[in-house]
């Protein structure tokens, strides 16, 4: 069993604004606003967050997990990839 990094949720940020070309810098980035709301994200864009999350991580997530309620906010995909790392 893997240990989550203390700092996922800056790390998931810095994935996220590098990912999706937001005009913001992590730090700016709320852990619970809304990514599609807040930011116009669409599923093709969340989906290269996905892969970018999968390939930093070393993590992969299964189909049936892609849904947009899991990765919306930085808090919602900070516990997704938490529990990806600690079943490692």
């Amino acid at each position: 069993m893997a240990e989550v990094p203390e700092n996922i949720e800056q790390h998931i940020k810095e994935i996220i604004v590098e990912r999706l070309f937001l005009d913001i810098s992590p730090e700016d980035l709320s852990s619970d606003e809304s990514l599609t709301d807040e930011h116009g994200v669409d599923s093709v864009r969340l989906f290269d967050m996905i892969v970018g999350l999968e390939e930093d991580f070393e993590i992969s997530f299964e189909d049936e997990e892609l849904m947009l309620k899991n990765f919306d906010t930085v808090k919602s995909i900070a516990e997704r990839v938490g529990e990806k790392i600690k079943a490692l």
